[in-house]
C-alpha cells in the first residue's frame, strides 16, 4: 500500500508572494490538500509568532517547524508541545556581536532594529514586523560588508553555529535546520504508526535541508523565473514549479496531487 502524502513547504517567496507575502493565488492547492486530507506542514525562517496566525488563516493544524528549524510546534491537538532544536536566541545575539568584531564586519541583527525599521526592509506591515522581532532560536541580519561573509561563516561553525541565507536576510542559528526538524518529527509520527510519502517545497539556500530530507524536492523559481543557483547545483534532477512564488506553488501541488511529474530544474 503506497504511504500517504505529506507536503512540507516554505514560505517567503513560495508559498507566500515575496512581496506582498500572500497566499491567495495557492488557495486552490491549499483547499484541495485540506479536502484529501494531507498534511501541510510549514517550514520557515519566520517566528512561531508570526506563524500561528498564517496557520490558522491556511485552516492547518500543524506541526510547524519555525525559525530555520529551531524547533518545532505539535499541533495543539496533540498538547501543543514545542521540540527546540537550536541555541537560544540570547546566544545567537552575543555570538554574533562576537564574530563581527572579530571579522572587522558590519552587521545590524534584527535585535538591534526596531519593528519600523524591519518593516522598511522586509515590506511586512508593522504589526507583522512586530511578531517577527519575537525571535527565540534564530537572529536574522543585514551584512553590510558582503565581503566579510566567508570569515563570518568560519567563525560562527567555529562556535558550532550556522549561517543561512533566506530571501532578505542572512540568519545566524544553531546547528538545527529545517530537515533536521522534519527528520525528527517524522521520527516521532514513524513511531506513532504513522508514514509518509514526502514532498517538499523550497526556492532559497537555506531550504536545501529540508528539501534533502524529503522523497520529491521542488524547486520554486525565485522572481524572476531563474531558480537558485545553490539549489539548482545541490539538485540537478529535482522537478521545477513552473513560476515564482505561491503562482508556481500551486501549480506543482496540484500536478502533485494529479500524480503529474513537473519539468526538471
Amino acid at each position: 500500500m503506497t504511504a500517504p502524502l505529506l507536503v512540507a513547504t516554505d514560505l517567503d517567496g513560495t508559498l507566500l508572494d515575496s512581496v506582498s507575502y500572500s497566499w491567495a493565488p495557492a488557495r486552490d492547492a491549499v483547499a484541495a490538500l485540506r479536502a484529501r486530507r494531507v498534511p501541510l506542514v510549514l517550514c520557515s525562517s519566520k517566528t512561531r509568532a508570526e506563524m500561528e496566525p498564517l496557520s490558522r488563516d491556511l485552516g492547518l493544524a500543524g506541526p510547524m517547524i519555525v525559525e530555520n528549524g529551531g524547533a518545532f510546534v505539535m499541533p495543539a491537538e496533540s498538547g501543543g508541545a514545542v521540540h527546540v532544536l537550536g541555541a537560544r536566541h540570547a546566544d545567537l545575539v552575543t555570538a554574533l556581536a562576537e564574530i563581527a568584531a572579530e571579522a572587522g564586519a558590519r552587521v545590524r541583527g534584527f535585535s538591534s532594529l526596531s519593528a519600523p525599521q524591519i518593516a522598511r526592509l522586509s515590506g511586512l506591515s508593522l504589526e507583522a514586523a512586530e511578531r517577527a522581532r519575537r525571535r527565540e532560536y534564530d537572529e536574522p541580519f543585514v551584512l553590510d560588508t558582503p565581503e566579510a561573509l566567508p570569515r563570518i561563516v568560519e567563525l560562527a561553525e567555529r562556535r558550532e553555529l550556522r549561517v543561512t541565507h533566506g530571501g532578505r536576510f542572512h540568519h545566524l542559528t544553531g546547528r538545527g535546520d529545517k530537515g533536521l526538524a522534519l527528520r525528527e518529527w517524522l521520527r516521532l509520527a514513524a513511531h506513532e504508526g504513522r508514514a509518509f510519502a514526502t514532498v517538499g517545497l523550497g526556492d532559497a539556500a537555506n531550504d536545501e535541508p529540508l528539501l534533502h530530507a524529503v522523497d520529491r524536492p521542488i524547486l520554486v523559481p525565485r522572481p524572476g523565473g531563474a531558480v537558485d543557483p545553490g539549489l539548482a547545483a545541490a539538485f540537478p534532477d529535482a522537478e521545477r514549479a513552473p513560476a515564482p512564488g505561491p503562482v508556481g506553488w500551486n501549480a506543482a501541488v496540484l500536478a502533485v496531487l494529479a500524480g503529474e511529474r513537473l519539468a526538471q530544474a
